[in-house]
């Protein structure tokens, strides 16, 4: 009767999943260790593993010849969702059709994806007496509740779904500290030293799953962003995924800009990201983190993989600083005079005018992919963001605006030493500007510049072969408005390589077109190895000096050495050059004097010119 049933699935090829694998193409009581080891992964449920296992059912009983080609195509879907490394798929690959055997089982514990008793029951060559249990795995008949349900806990987070697989949830985090120790310049002005210390830098947890098949969801909280208020958080957004591979998401998440900035900074390999990425994307009013309306889409064309996205956007929630309109911050005052004690709702618009608004886009073409892993990356990127304003009835600004800063790749003393200040100002020619009444003393001039709109445009260059791998980034800001022209050109770079001593190739991710998480070829906590060792250098440049713009310029060079103990821990340590510090036109502007600043204020920017420090950074990564 139970053969019976088999063959008669077989036949009407309408049998699930689970069924196709034990059953479809040839009736078996036993499972051989390959078929064990595809349930233990169609019981664990994933995500991205899926689409894999999918092809390798509905293929298998068209052709029991086929074996080899479905165990490729198990192998490449394991290497592009990082359970595998580079190494690992080319000596998997020359074992086609042995996919059960020993050596994927060890490798898929050294790296984490089962445990060491799991991968001893799916290595079992001795078939269970229990035809519903194989190798430790429940095995799920096609008769199993569809309301069943499934809980994991891991080193990947705690994970839980239906057995459908239209509903699943998973929950992590990551936890990231930071130190900084610095040789600061003996003769520096007052309030220029950066300050020594050890910081936690992000503390974040998240949900992620779908439901009803076709809605991906995440919500990310940052409890170091801002413990309690609507700054904390990160991503908050629902991806429709229909239409795959096109989808479409909408909520605040990351505006797509640049390959450093889009690439999870779990994946970096520097601890701080470079100069133009930090003033033109990550710090102060442009947060990364945008309210809005993307879609996007990852293909091959002529078989070179592309990635294409774009939307969108307005403001972050409660991002501080000019340009987010919606920052009521503390002691905000309102037009009736009342004042905004705790910041509460910075998320609401109140009295503070219009909130900006931008396109945004980027595109990625790799021309060049071998199945070694060796790769070359192309990308450009741009955007058009729209600014608002709001005046006083005197015609002082009251919000609104944009600037654009960074501190010399550092975290830990986050002062900015170069900074455009708020590009939309009031000031007073030949008096004192009374930011109370916003009127010049003595009835002076009031010169104004209003920037109306900002375009930004950004190109990418990225590659790996063998163990060695570069990335550089070329980004410009172009401020338009009233008192600016087209000299007033923002523009940074940088360029940066590595090598990997124990011989790992980086990872690539075609659906997001950036970098991915290395995967060591031994791992130093499970006892067989020392994890995978880095050496990295990188020089970047950013200049924010122009005809009406006193940003300063700041070009650093830095030294990488990375301890990846497995691929969800790792130890970093960077050597911090300041090579020059040019903010001349602003210690100009300010009457070339550097007075002691105020406490609890930084010294202008004009009075960091010149300076050359050293620093040495240390952090820890953790993920789950």
């Amino acid at each position: 009767m139970v053969n019976g049933h088999r063959q008669s699935a077989i036949e009407s090829r309408d049998c699930h999943l689970r069924d196709m694998i034990l059953f479809c193409g040839r009736p078996r009581l036993f499972p051989t260790p390959r078929d064990r080891l595809m349930m233990y992964f169609l019981n664990l449920k994933r995500p991205g593993l899926m689409a894999g296992f999918f092809l390798l059912g509905f293929t298998s009983p068209l052709s029991l010849a086929s074996t080899g080609s479905q165990d490729s195509a198990l192998l490449e879907t394991l290497l592009k969702n990082g359970v595998i490394n580079q190494e690992q798929f080319a000596s998997l690959s020359k074992a086609s059709g042995q996919l059960g055997s020993n050596e994927l089982i060890d490798i898929l514990a050294k790296n984490g994806a089962i445990t060491k008793d799991q991968a001893k029951n799916l290595g079992s060559s001795t078939a269970s007496a229990d035809s519903s249990k194989v190798g430790g795995v429940k095995m799920v008949n096609a008769d199993t509740k569809k309301d069943e349900g499934y809980v994991h806990l891991n080193e990947k987070g705690l994970e839980f779904g239906s057995q459908d697989g239209n509903f699943k949830a998973k929950i992590g985090g990551r936890v990231q500290v930071d130190s900084q120790v610095n040789w600061n310049d003996k003769n520096a002005p007052p309030g220029t030293d950066l300050s020594n210390g050890v910081g936690l830098r992000r503390a974040r947890l998240f949900s992620e799953g779908l439901f009803f098949g076709d809605y991906e969801y995440r919500f990310e909280y940052d409890f170091v962003r801002n413990n309690g208020g609507t700054q904390g958080i990160t991503d908050a957004f629902v991806k429709y995924i229909h239409f795959k591979p096109i989808a479409i998401t909408i909520g605040q998440q990351n505006e797509g800009k640049s390959l450093d900035s889009y690439m999870s900074n779990n994946y970096l390999t520097f601890i701080e990201r470079s100069l133009p990425n930090n003033a033109f994307i990550e710090q102060g009013s442009n947060s990364k983190y945008q309210l809005g309306l993307t879609a996007e889409t990852f293909e091959e064309v002529f078989d070179l993989p592309y990635f294409l996205r774009g939307g969108i956007t307005t403001e972050s929630l409660g991002a501080p600083g000019p340009g987010n309109s919606s920052d009521n911050t503390v002691g905000g005052i309102n037009n009736t005079g009342g004042t905004n004690g705790t910041a509460t709702n910075a998320n609401r618009n109140g009295f503070s005018g219009n909130t900006s608004y931008q396109l945004v886009g980027r595109g990625v073409l790799v021309p060049f992919k071998d199945e070694e892993g060796n790769l070359l990356h192309t990308g450009l990127w741009g955007s058009g963001r729209v600014l608002n304003h709001n005046y006083n009835q005197n015609g002082s600004l009251r919000t609104g605006g944009w600037s654009y800063q960074s501190q010399p790749d550092t975290d830990v003393d986050r002062t900015n030493w170069i900074n455009t200040g708020n590009l939309t100002n009031t000031k007073c020619v030949g008096g004192t500007y009374n930011s109370a009444t916003g009127v010049c003393a003595g009835g002076h001039n009031v010169v104004q510049h209003q920037a109306n709109s900002v375009n930004m445009f950004g190109a990418e260059l990225a590659g790996a072969y063998g163990p060695f791998h570069t990335t550089s980034e070329f980004m410009m800001a172009q401020v338009n408005g009233y008192n600016y022209s087209s000299a007033d050109l923002l523009q940074g770079f940088y360029v940066s390589g590595g090598w990997f001593i124990t011989g790992e190739t980086r990872p690539y991710d075609e659906k997001k077109g950036t970098w991915n998480r290395l995967i060591p070829r031994s791992n130093f906590l499970s006892g067989d190895g020392w994890g995978a060792w880095e050496v990295a250098t990188r020089y970047d440049l950013m200049d924010m000096n122009t005809k009406h713009i006193n940003g300063g310029a700041i070009d650093i060079g830095t030294l990488a050495l990375n301890w990846y103990m497995t691929p969800r821990i790792r130890f970093m340590t960077n050597w911090v050059h300041v090579f020059a510090t040019n903010t001349s036109q602003a210690l100009k502007a300010s009457g070339s004097k550097c007075n002691f600043p105020a406490q609890g204020a930084s010294a202008s920017i004009g009075c960091f010119n010149g300076l050359s420090p050293n620093v040495w950074e240390t952090a820890v990564r953790i993920d789950f």
